[in-house]
């Protein structure tokens, strides 16, 4: 998974859902720790900016 950080709001509901807390929020961004991320695309689907993606989809 990737945030675009240019799109994101900075809202903090994909840290709120993820199963495996592989998303963090630093100062100003949220990031996704791609050893803990087991893909599972709820960010995705909670993500009301369209800002978090798969990276595989590229």
């Amino acid at each position: 998974m990737k945030i675009d950080s240019e799109e994101c709001a900075v809202c903090k509901d994909c840290i709120d859902v993820c199963p495996e807390e592989a998303i963090e929020q630093k100062v100003y961004n949220i990031v996704i720790h791609a050893d803990k991320c087991t893909q599972c695309e709820e960010c995705i689907d909670v993500c009301s900016v369209g800002a978090i993606y798969n990276d595989d989809d590229e």
